[in-house]
């Protein structure tokens, strides 16, 4: 067999946590989120993407039994060197292995930390009594990170937030909703809002005029899990005025090169309940992966 050949037989049969262990990772620190299912464990850093080529993609680790949690971990890299970053700055560098079994279907994918003790000031989760949450404290393996497109906290001018506001119409133009006595109301007689019932709630903006925005929806008066028109969404609203919808139940926390390619790719953690996770957004947009936590 030619030596080109070879190694090409070589790669493919390599186990994915080989190939994404040399290259790009990304994770977030998490302060206790190993220890037996019990959230009282030791720090740790969840394993979320890895460089695929020009793509970014998840480990796609799920379980759906106990069994599972028991071989599932070969996916990840047995041990990691990681830079802990915040706000663009390293604030940490701890090394982190993957366990010989995970004990919940929440800790897949979380390296323990070896060294807790110089990571014992970090604080990953938003404090309550702040109403700006914080960014998260990103995980990579480069030994820096920064933000070349700078993004930034910004309202938008209000045309801008006019012409989100009206694709907000678009993709949620009859929300199911009930009358001021709890009653749905039908169908046949559709619940109607204005733009001044959509408000925003948060926005920010690069230096190459891309835009955030997030908004959300009030009014819903039915008991139970409202319409998904009312959880808070976010768009992204490009220069020359393009708006894409990317999600909702979603929370900023952060951009970074992660890919070194000079342009920034965007990380949101999913705030979904028992389903949970992290989603990074790259290539303006264009280009999407996911990780899925799953809690219970």
């Amino acid at each position: 067999m030619k030596p080109r050949a070879l190694a090409l037989l070589t790669l493919l049969l390599l186990p994915l946590s080989s190939y994404a262990q040399r290259s790009p990772l990304i994770g977030v620190f998490e302060a206790a989120s190993s220890g037996k299912g019990d959230n009282q464990g030791q720090p740790g850093v969840r394993v979320l993407f890895y460089q695929s080529g020009q793509q970014w993609r998840s480990y796609n680790a799920v379980c759906h039994d106990e069994a599972c949690l028991k071989t599932i971990t070969h996916l990840f890299p047995s041990i990691t060197t990681w830079t802990l970053i915040k706000s663009n700055k390293p604030i940490a560098k701890v090394t982190a292995t993957t366990p010989a079994v995970f004990h919940s279907y929440s800790e897949i994918g979380v390296q323990t930390i070896t060294n807790p003790e110089g990571v014992a000031n970090l604080e990953a989760r938003p404090n309550p009594n702040q109403p700006d949450s914080p960014h998260a404290i990103i995980a990579t393996t480069l030994p820096t990170l920064n933000d070349p497109d700078n993004w930034q906290p910004a309202t938008p001018f209000p045309i801008e937030l006019t012409r989100v506001q009206q694709s907000f119409h678009s993709t949620f133009p009859h929300p199911t909703n009930c009358d001021a006595t709890g009653k749905l109301i039908p169908r046949s007689h559709p619940w109607t809002y204005a733009d001044t019932d959509i408000k925003l709630t948060a926005g920010y903006i690069s230096h190459k005029n891309w835009r955030l925005v997030q908004l959300t929806l009030g009014g819903s008066l039915c008991d139970g899990p409202p319409d998904p028109a009312f959880f808070d969404q976010w768009y992204a609203l490009s220069p020359s005025g393009e708006i894409t919808h990317l999600g909702h139940l979603m929370h900023f926390a952060g951009a970074a090169d992660f890919g070194q390619d000079g342009q920034s790719e965007l990380l949101f953690e999913i705030q979904n309940g028992n389903n949970g996770g992290y989603k990074l957004f790259y290539d303006n947009f264009t280009h999407q992966a996911q990780a899925v936590i799953t809690h219970h």
